[in-house]
């Protein structure tokens, strides 16, 4: 009896022992601890692809079946409410709008993708203002600087309207073949754009990258390529970029294909390493000089002083609950789009 007495004790003492080491693991685990991107919506018959916010308020999200049954992108989700609420309406638009989703007021929106189509009445009625255009060519970038003045990277060339897509006018072209994807503008006249490319060996991976920076004075008319150090005193290529933005005309963040950020106070002319382990996956994004988010899809990370530093602002393993896509307001709100069909929103 005395020994079955001294078994259970041994046994009690045991899961004692377990149960406080596993709290302390708990506590100490900041991953576990820090989930502040909280799903508002969830629909698993919808791919949602595209996300943007007009204000705090109004938001837009183009979503298709997840049947892939034609047309394909046939769905526009608005929320008037900041999210906690989402009405989803047939989209008569037959095309597909994977390079993103531009409101410009409550009613006319834009949606690009091989084309650049507009809706004056959100989404029931669109028309093509990029039919002129280079027949089969595909936008990789845009950018919707003002209500009349957007820009557009096709088939190598970057487009201007200043004119609402009345006309179009090719104020550059990339004869290397290259193709610009980041657009940045901090101001109306000053914009930056980033290109590359990563470099292949069928036996071992990606063997290197290759970017270039381009760089505006006069709203998209004009662009000159930057040359900037580190890389010119170097003599070597500037990386691929995964991401660009600049908060100001001379401050910015690029983070590279080699994982590492890359801060600039000079308008591009020269870059400064602020972080040597830095995957960013394209998900990068400045609140402030001080503030950022960067995620390689599972992860979330928010940093306060510039990008030097940066912890777990979220975290899910999840199979295919991966971030796809993001979008921040001004103030650093943030709203995402998942794999698996849902739209996340961080408590900022």
């Amino acid at each position: 009896m005395k020994s079955m007495h001294q078994l259970f004790k041994n046994l009690f003492f045991v899961i004692l022992v377990v149960s406080l080491f596993s709290s302390c693991n708990r506590k100490d685990n900041s991953v576990i601890q820090s989930n502040n991107w909280q799903t508002i919506y969830q629909n698993d018959d919808l791919d949602l692809f595209s996300i943007k916010f007009l204000d705090k308020d109004n938001g837009f999200v183009f979503g298709g079946l997840t049947a892939y049954t034609r047309p394909y992108w046939q769905l526009l989700l608005t929320t008037t409410d900041g999210g906690n609420h989402w009405t989803s309406d047939t989209c008569k638009l037959t095309a597909m709008i994977y390079g993103g989703i531009f409101p410009l007021n409550k009613e006319k929106i834009l949606g690009v993708g091989d084309h650049v189509f507009k809706s004056s009445n959100t989404g029931e009625t669109w028309t093509d203002l990029t039919a002129q255009l280079p027949v089969g060519s595909r936008t990789f970038g845009s950018y919707i600087i003002d209500s009349l003045t957007w820009i557009f990277t096709r088939s190598g060339e970057i487009y201007r309207t200043i004119n609402a897509g009345q006309t179009w006018q090719m104020v550059y072209n990339i004869s290397s073949g290259s193709i610009y994807e980041n657009f940045t503008f901090p101001s109306s006249l000053v914009g930056y754009t980033s290109s590359g490319g990563i470099v292949m060996d069928i036996t071992v991976g990606p063997g290197g990258s290759s970017g270039s920076i381009l760089k505006t004075n006069d709203g998209g008319q004009n662009w000159t390529i930057l040359n900037p150090e580190p890389w010119k005193s170097n003599g070597s290529t500037m990386p691929y970029l995964n991401a660009l933005q600049f908060i100001t005309d001379q401050i910015g963040y690029i983070a590279t294909y080699d994982s590492k950020l890359y801060k600039t106070v000079d308008g591009g002319n020269s870059w400064v390493l602020v972080h040597n382990n830095h995957y960013s996956n394209g998900l990068q994004h400045f609140i402030s000089e001080k503030i950022g988010y960067y995620s390689d899809g599972v992860t979330v990370y928010v940093t306060n002083d510039g990008g030097k530093t940066w912890t777990v602002d979220n975290y899910n393993n999840t199979q295919d609950s991966d971030i796809l896509y993001w979008t921040f307001l001004e103030t650093g709100q943030g709203y995402a789009l998942t794999r698996d069909h849902r739209i996340l929103k961080n408590n900022f």
